[in-house]
């Protein structure tokens, strides 16, 4: 993640979407205070000190290490159905591609409920779909991938109200879909990650791809999508 989050397109796309979403719903503040839960080695967090005063948490040590070294915002190490901050204190929780990776998702969306200001927004992703389940999910240490209905429910049994929810990686959706079920036919295939480094001449392209997807999400929402991206605010 380290080496790959600041040129691969797959991370580029998601992040120029979440800081579009941030600057369309986040609380107007002079600086507001926002949360990356879950931040891995930081690439998205920095990108967020240009909207306001950011702290990212992350449970992985050596993450946390590597997204010091990256500076650009606070880090700490914590788990995301424990966190260690008081009550009302952000304005702001992005968590991108992380309630996946916790077994108990709706104490980890009633935990950014509580630290969440009155009014105050949750911007995340999750992966799509269950059955498109694969050993890319099993080498990311996903628990689930997630339906429209399935991610509701997580969000307002927490007492957050969605405000926005579409899904993401529409265009690729066929192609994605068509690598993973080609996985799963292959016996004792390896579990591994499919977002391994891509060559210039492709990463640009894909990258291109998402960009213009991000700019057709202020007008619409995809029907598809490899992913679920969505807004939710504490009333």
């Amino acid at each position: 993640m380290h080496e790959q989050e600041m040129r691969h397109w797959w991370y580029r796309g998601r992040r120029r979407l979440i800081l579009q979403l941030l600057r369309r719903h986040a609380p107007v503040s002079s600086r507001p205070r926002i949360l990356d839960l879950g931040c891995g080695t930081g690439g998205n967090t920095s990108a967020y000190q240009a909207l306001g005063q950011v702290v990212g948490i992350e449970p992985d040590g050596n993450a946390v290490a590597l997204a010091h070294a990256r500076g650009g915002a606070l880090y700490c190490q914590g788990g995301g159905t424990e966190l260690p901050f008081s009550r009302e204190s952000f304005d702001v929780v992005v968590a991108t591609d992380v309630l996946e990776h916790i077994a108990d998702d709706a104490g980890a969306a009633s935990e950014v409920h509580r630290v969440l200001r009155p009014g105050g927004v949750f911007v995340l992703s999750v992966p799509a779909h269950p059955w498109l389940y694969s050993r890319h999910d099993a080498a990311l240490l996903h628990h689930r991938r997630y339906t429209r209905d399935m991610l509701v429910q997580v969000l307002q049994g927490s007492g957050l109200e969605v405000r926005w929810l579409s899904y993401w990686n529409a265009t690729l959706f066929p192609v994605i879909s068509a690598v993973r079920f080609a996985g799963k036919l292959r016996r004792n295939s390896a579990v591994r990650s499919d977002t391994a480094d891509t060559p210039a001449l492709v990463n640009e392209p894909l990258a291109g791809v998402l960009a213009l997807e991000a700019w057709l999400l202020r007008y619409v929402r995809l029907p598809w999508g490899v992913s679920l991206v969505g807004v939710a605010a504490r009333p």
